[in-house]
């Protein structure tokens, strides 16, 4: 499985897929090997590929080789020490605590899948929010999985990151904005197309099911979480993805097969047919997302927008909010791939309604503490009530250095009503930020170096503030 995090690698993927080389959907991550490797295979190479789509399949393929050897044990660790952790997290996989060291050991064959990590980390985070729980105990087991291949499906036990959707910055619904939740996942491997005539026209389509735990540390402890998502591609330009999370059961909630049934059904309304207070089976969120690709003066250009309801309405999703997008990649000075992306994020509910609802994204009356887990929300790091645009630019080479910048500015918690339980701020903050990193390969790994800055109005206390951030991480892997 790729976990989400790697830019350069997400970046290359992505290229291919826009050059019609990956045929199937790549907005759900983790993303498995199989059809990535396939598709590759398949492709027919030469000079009438861009320069860019070589090097990517070479980068691609490279990593593969890596990552897919059966019946071999292999070693990886990781070190980083942080000053002041980004409060809110895109795709990369920067550190979230002020110093973490790991290493893990993995093993994959024809039919299982092993790859166990553990952490040691200090300097917990504790959110911005007076309410917001720590980041976790000392010694941690993220983004680790023993998995089974059953057919063309692979059921695991993990802890490992997820991101679901289009977006760069950020995911409405799951990002990897908090820690991994300890979870029993299915996935489909290869995302071959329906035989039968009436499915075929969907195109390649995958599917991911993801059953989690949450923490004790909550207003409700132990609430479950039920995840899914579908995406297909009936155009090779168009992937259409499907998502809903839901948090259901908990001490102290209905947690019977019954229960879990009338939520998978969209029955779980207070109001409806025999639903009260003490039985409503749980909160959901639910939505659609979409990525349009094409060429514009021979370069790839793709826009992509994401709409997630809190709440539903004659069996529909309600209360939406939503993520726009738009991004182009190529080749700069022959030799540096890069991609530029723009992006707004509105976390206001009924945002395009002239009365929206405040305090709703994200939050429950009876999961008090929302759609957070561990001090951070599990879709995007703005939480709610929230607007920020965002820009990046990425830019990898033949040897696999990287550079990376990111610019958002916006408006944090905007509705002014306070809230206790967003995760950054109980009250507005205006943001300006930019982040910069540097990633480069050595004879003993990868470097990661990060430089940020970010000044803060807070508009009820009318103070104003800047902080500066950095990082240093090494990654290795043999």
């Amino acid at each position: 499985m790729i976990s989400p995090g790697d830019m350069a690698l997400r970046h290359d993927i992505q290229r291919l897929a826009d050059a019609g080389i990956i045929k199937g959907p790549v907005t759900t991550w983790p993303l498995a090997w199989g059809p990535i490797i396939a598709d590759i295979r398949e492709a027919e190479t030469g000079d009438a590929l861009p320069r860019d789509v070589m090097d990517a399949i070479d980068r691609v393929t490279r990593r593969a080789n890596w990552e897919t050897q059966t019946n071999e044990v292999t070693f990886d660790a990781r070190a980083s020490v942080a000053e002041k952790p980004t409060r809110i997290r895109s795709f990369q996989n920067t550190p979230r605590e002020s110093a973490e060291i790991s290493g893990g050991v993995s093993y994959t064959s024809d039919w299982l899948a092993i790859s166990l990590h553990g952490q040691a980390v200090d300097g917990l985070s504790h959110g911005v929010a007076t309410n917001a729980p720590k980041g976790g105990t000392a010694i941690r087991n993220d983004n680790s999985m023993v998995g089974v291949i059953l057919g063309n499906y692979s059921i695991s036990a993990n802890t490992l990151d997820r991101w679901w959707g289009p977006g760069w910055d950020g995911s409405l619904i799951f990002s990897s904005n908090a820690r991994p939740m300890p979870a029993i996942s299915i996935d489909r491997n290869f995302t071959d197309p329906f035989k039968t005539k009436w499915l075929s026209w969907l195109g390649p389509w995958d599917v991911s099911m993801h059953f989690a735990k949450m923490e004790r540390d909550r207003f409700v402890p132990n609430t479950r979480i039920f995840a899914m998502r579908v995406t297909f591609k009936p155009f090779p330009s168009l992937e259409l993805g499907l998502s809903r999370i839901a948090q259901w059961c908990g001490n102290g909630r209905p947690c019977e097969l019954s229960t879990f049934g009338k939520l998978f059904t969209g029955r779980d309304n207070r109001g409806q047919a025999g639903v009260t207070l003490e039985n409503e089976p749980g909160n959901q969120e639910s939505g659609f997302d979409a990525r349009w690709s094409t060429q514009i003066f021979s370069k790839p250009v793709a826009l992509y927008g994401q709409y997630i309801g809190e709440d539903e309405s004659h069996r529909l999703p309600a209360d939406m909010f939503g993520l726009f997008g738009i991004e182009t990649s190529g080749i700069w000075r022959g030799h540096w791939s890069y991609r530029w992306f723009g992006e707004i994020a509105i976390t206001i509910s009924d945002f395009t309604k002239s009365e929206n609802k405040v305090n709703n994204a994200y939050n429950h009356s009876i999961y008090r503490t929302g759609l957070r887990y561990r001090g951070r929300v599990i879709g995007h790091g703005i939480d709610n009530d929230s607007r920020v645009i965002s820009t990046g630019l990425m830019l990898v080479n033949d040897e696999e250095t990287q550079w990376n910048a990111l610019f958002r500015f916006g408006a944090l918690n905007r509705a002014g009503v306070p809230d206790e339980r967003n995760s950054l701020t109980p009250t507005k903050q205006d943001i300006i930020s930019l982040d910069i990193s540097h990633s480069r390969v050595f004879k003993y790994g990868q470097i990661d170096v990060g430089l940020g800055f970010e000044r803060i109005d807070d508009i009820a206390s009318n103070d104003s503030s800047t902080e500066t951030r950095a990082f240093l991480q090494w990654r290795s892997s043999y």
